[in-house]
């Protein structure tokens, strides 16, 4: 454990994805939502901690170092269990997990101190897969929650409903009743739909004013003609806003990471002070410059970030700004 404050917190499971790249040879790299979160943080220079479990294994250290090396602090509980895994089948958007032995879903309730490890952050970014991994990753997941409240810490949390892991209404069950402790929800489109029926941005709206949250976003990628459009919106107290009209295309090489690069871009404009619109650009970017790399981990710096945020209206990522 360690005892140093950073700005963000993360918790959640990381675990090595094997995979082929673009040239066909195959690949073993590191990857997890919260985990992706930390190193995109890290690497625009914010003060980040990732939290999670893993054993003392060569397995471990490809998870451990790439985070070490992008800047983020590590905080990990030693495990016993195995490091988790994922598998991408090329050309059929299939990812298979093999993690329900892990050290992650091994973790016990009482094992991460988390009046200590919240103190002094500004916000816990957190998912809805860590309470469907088993009863010690639930109960720390919501042991998180009730001290980053009474610490004052804000949590964002990614709904990031994994059908494998159960039904969305097992995971709603467990996210709604602490809505009052979440102060940013991101939701997919479908997300959106099976709690409103649509997923345009007047359901963003009703549902926000429903569940009183201060932040609830959503994001979409539309494929045109073999080339992405990824925008965004997020409902607010003043009304919602859409980036929808400013949106980036781009052709992704790499399918996962994404959604944890937007997460990640959203609250680095929040510690900024950026408005709630340009929060959501900010994610945008992010994720689309994200997926220009192999890996569910890009290598988006502040200065790349900043030039393409000078472009005003929609844009093309291949074109230089």
């Amino acid at each position: 454990m360690t005892d140093q404050t950073s700005l963000v917190v993360c918790f959640g499971e990381a675990m090595l994805r094997y995979s082929k790249d673009q040239l066909g040879e195959s690949q073993i790299t590191p990857g997890g939502a919260e985990y992706n979160v930390a190193c995109s943080l890290a690497k625009l220079g914010v003060s980040v901690k990732w939290i999670s479990a893993l054993p003392h294994d060569k397995s471990a250290e490809a998870i451990t170092t790439p985070a070490i090396e992008s800047g983020a602090q590590i905080s990990i509980i030693n495990s016993n269990h195995p490091v988790g895994e994922y598998r991408i089948i090329r050309g059929k958007n299939n990812v298979s997990y093999n993690r329900a032995n892990s050290a992650f879903a091994n973790l016990k309730p009482d094992e991460i101190n988390w009046r200590q490890e919240i103190n002094g952050a500004r916000w816990l970014v957190i998912s809805g897969i860590t309470p469907l991994l088993g009863d010690g990753p639930k109960s720390n997941w919501a042991t998180a929650m009730t001290f980053s409240e009474l610490d004052g810490t804000l949590v964002a949390l990614d709904l990031n409903h994994r059908p494998p892991l159960g039904t969305f209404e097992e995971l709603w069950s467990e996210v709604e009743p602490r809505i009052r402790q979440i102060h940013l929800l991101i939701l997919s489109p479908s997300n959106l739909t099976t709690l409103t029926g649509e997923d345009n941005l007047e359901m963003l709206v009703q549902l926000r004013n429903r569940l009183n949250l201060p932040f609830l976003a959503c994001t979409w990628k539309e494929d045109v003609n073999g080339v992405q459009k990824r925008w965004s919106a997020v409902a607010h107290s003043k009304g919602v806003d859409s980036t929808k009209e400013m949106a980036v295309n781009h052709t992704p090489l790499e399918p996962l990471g994404g959604g944890d690069a937007w997460l990640a871009g959203f609250v680095d404009g929040l510690l900024e002070g950026l408005d709630p619109i340009n929060c959501c650009r900010r994610g945008d970017t992010l994720a689309a410059l994200t997926q220009q790399t192999f890996g569910d981990l890009g290598n988006v710096t502040r200065e790349e970030l900043s030039r393409w945020e000078l472009i005003e209206g929609e844009y093309d990522l291949l074109q230089d700004g």
